[in-house]
């Protein structure tokens, strides 16, 4: 989560953030119709939600394009009269790029659509076939970190006119049905006899059937905060710590039940250097990506939660973190207390920075990565006293360095 090479890059406060669309399609009821009009909606029509997901498989990436998904509407008349027809419920014109390994156990929305009330007998789903159009990257030898090797995916013409998926469903007036494909990439890919390799698609589709009212709530969020580093103000005597807001940061936000994925670029107007602010966030966990010139990356996983809107500050370091370490004993025994909360915060400082660890079952603890500055420390423990750190100037942390407390003594609690 936390990397660095010569600059040391770090978070200040808890995090959480960012919105917008991966595939162009993750948030279910933004955007995603295929040119149904909100005012159009409630007029006897039923909702159609489709979406993609795969089982687990060996392979690094699994990269196809989806150009089309019809849907068979069922004829009223015998066979040999009116057998029905074909009606194109999405469309994309330069193709959809998925790779089916980011989506085990999670699902992308494919479409959400309104339409009039009518049963379907098949689904059909169309696949661009060109020489670039599909591609599978493998593990190499040497593991999951290992190297790789980029394959070409061959698409076999009889799947880029549609692959049909035999499952009846039926549009039901203010009911909203959910399709859910799930694509094996593990058993859809086959390894030939020269080598190559090819597409024969193994994909099972399941349908759901459920009123408006019973549908779950998409929790949709606002995420703001800044993007600064933590350096010296050149302009006082003392070169005392400050906060210097980053313009023109790089801030991505991926994850969550949908893949979902957006950038946006801090301010770098004048007194709102570093911030930024999203909108129309699912609620859900999601990794936090931040990239700045001059920085190193920086990552952290993060959780978006219904009706919270979240603040996200995160701090570069200048320099070196340092870090404490000590050991808590019992007062009167003298012997090692595990599992005592040992809680670091920096005092005097132009942000809030806290962090806490466990003492081990011999009572030791190490809290790293620590900003440079003075921390109050705080010890507790069940059947002790908290102990608060007395030190009028506090805990002093170097760049670098590890200021260690040896035995820190907790007394029994009375009675």
């Amino acid at each position: 989560m936390k990397k660095y090479f010569n600059l040391v890059l770090f978070l200040g406060l808890t995090i959480i953030f960012l919105s917008g669309c991966m595939y162009n399609l993750v948030i279910p009821e933004e955007n995603l119709t295929s040119g149904t009009q909100e005012d159009e909606l409630g007029t006897g029509k039923g909702t159609l939600k489709i979406y993609l997901t795969d089982a687990p498989g060996d392979y690094k990436e699994v990269n196809i394009i989806i150009s089309k998904i019809e849907g068979h509407i069922a004829g009223d008349g015998e066979e040999g009269e009116d057998k029905g027809s074909w009606e194109v419920l999405k469309e994309w014109d330069e193709g959809l790029l998925v790779d089916l390994i980011k989506l085990e156990d999670v699902s992308i929305l494919l479409a959400s659509l309104e339409l009039e009330p009518n049963k379907y007998t098949q689904l059909r789903l169309f696949l661009m076939g060109g020489e670039e159009d599909a591609w599978i990257i493998l593990e190499g030898s040497e593991g999951p970190e290992g190297p790789t090797s980029t394959e070409p995916l061959e698409i076999p013409s009889v799947y880029q006119t549609g692959i049909k998926l035999n499952r009846p469903f039926e549009i039901v007036a203010g009911s909203i049905t959910k399709l859910t494909i799930d694509f094996d990439a593990e058993k859809s890919v086959v390894k030939t006899g020269n080598g190559k390799y090819k597409l024969k698609p193994v994909i099972h589709v399941s349908a759901e059937t459920y009123s408006e009212g019973e549908e779950p709530p998409e929790g949709l969020e606002s995420v703001s905060g800044t993007v600064s580093y933590y350096g010296y103000d050149y302009d006082s005597e003392d070169l005392e710590l400050i906060l210097v807001g980053i313009g023109g940061a790089s801030v991505e936000l991926s994850g969550g039940v949908y893949i979902f994925t957006n950038t946006t670029i801090t301010s770098e107007e004048l007194g709102f250097e570093g911030t930024f602010s999203l909108d129309n966030v699912p609620a859900g966990s999601y990794t936090l990506n931040v990239n700045a010139d001059g920085f190193d990356e920086y990552s952290e996983s993060i959780e978006v939660k219904v009706d919270e809107d979240t603040v996200v500050n995160v701090v570069f370091l200048l320099e070196e973190p340092g870090a404490i370490s000590g050991s808590v004993v019992d007062s009167l025994s003298g012997l090692s207390i595990s599992e005592a909360s040992v809680s670091v915060t920096l005092s005097g400082g132009v942000y809030a920075f806290n962090k806490f660890a466990l003492t081990d079952e011999d009572g030791l603890f190490f809290i790293d990565q620590l900003p440079v500055g003075s921390y109050e420390l705080t010890v507790s423990a069940e059947g002790y006293d908290e102990y608060n750190d007395a030190t009028p100037d506090g805990i002093a942390v170097t760049a670098g360095g590890e200021t260690n407390i040896s035995k820190i003594k907790l007394i029994p609690s009375t009675p």
